[in-house]
């Protein structure tokens, strides 16, 4: 019979807990809406919304996304960026019945938005490799008066 490793916590294990604890501010707030002062990128554009899906199953991160586009819609705001992702640790090959592909939300979103916000959109693209790369993606919406 195999021992069960040792799980409980060590003396540095709770003082860096602790310390974690205490500086919370210092820990980014993934959902935050960015100030556009400092997320300028080159082409002097930015962000509205940050939204991370990291972590989200499939129907999470679409409600998710139906409700940020929604939310961007209503206050007139246009530019969004979606973290999906890649891909890299999700579990699609656990499941036979779920395409490789089409599973992963760097695919679904995408296409999720097309198929349901058409009328609103001016496009959508792939993140330049400093935002990200192939994950995450841009939204861009029409502006509507």
């Amino acid at each position: 019979m195999k021992k069960k490793p040792n799980t409980k916590p060590t003396e540095q294990d709770l003082k860096d807990w602790n310390s974690f604890i205490e500086n919370i501010n210092s820990v980014e707030d993934k959902d935050a809406h960015l100030n556009p002062v400092n997320t300028e990128i080159k082409n002097q554009s930015y962000f509205d919304i940050r939204k991370d899906l990291h972590g989200f199953k499939m129907h999470e991160a679409l409600e998710t996304v139906s409700a940020t586009i929604n939310e961007a819609i209503d206050k007139g705001l246009r530019r969004i960026l979606f973290i999906t992702g890649k891909g890299l640790h999700s579990n699609k090959d656990q499941d036979p019945y779920a395409s490789k592909d089409l599973s992963l939300l760097r695919y679904a979103v995408p296409e999720y938005i097309e198929k349901n916000f058409s009328n609103y959109l001016i496009k959508i693209e792939e993140s330049p490799l400093k935002l990200g790369g192939s994950g995450s993606i841009i939204v861009l919406l029409k502006s509507i008066k």
